[in-house]
């Protein structure tokens, strides 16, 4: 903004400003300034309306407060549960390690036979493609064989 020395009043083009007003920055002289909350304004109307403004940055303020405060809550609920599910599970593993390790070793086997199985299978899609792909003997045989 420029220097307010160089200003003069809005309301008094004949007297010079000596202060701008704090909600909209307009210049004023003395005899127009209205003081509020330590702040100089042009009218009651501008003292009002950074009243209104200043409550309502403050209510914002609050509730972002408000909401890390609930974050923060949620976060730490969370470890707990994770903590004491990890406690319960080491708890029930060291009481029934044997079949813990029981039921591991029968899933792996069940994993390991899936791919072996998926394995053979890929493999035996694979030789029927091969059989059947034009270009292949066998295939210029049988279409040779329909259309004679």
């Amino acid at each position: 903004m420029a220097d307010i020395s160089q200003s003069v009043c809005l309301n008094h083009p004949d007297t010079p400003a000596v202060t701008r007003c704090a909600a909209c920055g307009k210049p004023i002289c003395e005899q127009c300034i209205v003081e509020s909350n330590g702040s100089r304004f042009c009218s009651e109307q501008c003292a009002e309306n950074a009243a209104k403004s200043y409550d309502r940055v403050t209510a914002m303020a609050a509730g972002k407060a408000r909401a890390e405060k609930r974050s923060s809550l949620r976060a730490v609920i969370i470890v707990i549960i994770l903590a004491a599910i990890a406690a319960a599970a080491y708890y029930y593993y060291t009481n029934n390690k044997k079949d813990v390790d029981r039921l591991v070793r029968k899933a792996e086997q069940k994993v390991n036979q899936k791919i072996q199985k998926a394995g053979k299978d890929a493999k035996d899609v694979k030789d029927d493609i091969k059989d059947n792909v034009p270009g292949s003997s066998k295939y210029k045989r049988d279409r040779e064989k329909m259309v004679q």
